[in-house]
């Protein structure tokens, strides 16, 4: 009752990692001529189902109250506009919640993370964390695995193999947001000497561009 909101933040992540870890290693009985992607799909649902009951209660309490946050499977995200959390922020952190993009969701919620701290600092590793997370994804669509390639060299292979949207507009928006990231990432993450600290509109704007890259991106 004494201490700051950070603590209180901390024992409700705690009591949720409870929740996904009980389920997280348990499994349900595939059903006869069920596809291996529809099997895939409920049992992820099924691994998450407590994990969501409760996140779907808490947020209408942390709305009730004013308090701008929102529980996502990732983390503790900035609270948006209800429009877009719900068509955007929820299906692309719950698409990312699959053990596929493990290393792509901690990199989201690391981000996130630093985000709530609310510093200059916070927010430059919120930039450099969400440009890795964006990278990540793309090594993993690209190569199946992390660890090699850069943004704008994965985006141009993901699209000529047909593996992200590769028409004429996709292509623009995708130039467009590249140049942003890799801005952003040069001269206020943490990666390369810094020409500036991010500022909180830094730091929410490459979240919510990210999220609508995942997006996009997921569509295809």
């Amino acid at each position: 009752m004494n201490q700051n909101e950070n603590v209180v933040m901390e024992l409700l992540s705690l009591y949720c990692i409870v929740l996904i870890s009980e389920r997280g290693d348990a499994t349900v009985q595939k059903e006869k001529d069920e596809a291996e992607d529809e099997y895939q799909k409920r049992l992820q649902n099924w691994r998450w189902e407590d994990f969501d009951t409760f996140a779907h209660c808490l947020n209408e309490v942390l709305n009730d109250f004013g308090i701008n946050l929102y529980l996502a499977r990732q983390s503790f995200i900035p609270r948006q506009e209800e429009k877009i959390i719900k068509e955007i922020y929820e299906p692309v952190l719950s698409y990312l919640s699959h053990p596929k993009w493990k290393e792509v969701s901690q990199l989201l919620s690391d981000s996130f993370n630093e985000y709530r701290k609310n510093t200059p600092q916070g927010y430059s590793n919120c930039v450099t964390n969400v440009i890795s997370a964006i990278q990540a994804f793309l090594q993993i669509i690209v190569n199946g695995k992390t660890g090699k390639g850069e943004i704008s060299k994965l985006i141009t292979e993901g699209q000529n193999r047909n593996l992200i949207p590769n028409d004429f507009f996709t292509k623009k928006v995708f130039e467009n947001i590249e140049s942003i990231f890799a801005r952003e990432r040069r001269e206020t993450g943490i990666a390369h000497p810094k020409k500036e600290y991010a500022t909180e509109k830094n730091a929410r704007t490459i979240l919510n561009l990210a999220m609508i890259f995942f997006q996009h991106c997921i569509q295809k």
